[in-house]
């Protein structure tokens, strides 16, 4: 194995965290259905948040 570390992954910039956002339909206090978009920050999907990829 070499010594290299790796790469910045570019889909997060290197940070190992992405924005992410789950979309669902939620029911208002009159009982109404309206669509919610639940905001998060995880783990970047495309390095498992490490923050490298292979080079």
């Amino acid at each position: 194995m070499s010594g290299r570390q790796g790469e910045a992954c570019n889909a997060c910039s290197g940070t190992g965290l992405t924005g992410k956002t789950r979309h669902s339909v939620e029911l208002d206090d009159k009982g109404h259905q309206v669509p919610v978009a639940h905001t998060f920050t995880s783990a970047c999907s495309h390095c498992s948040g490490t923050g490298k990829v292979a080079g």
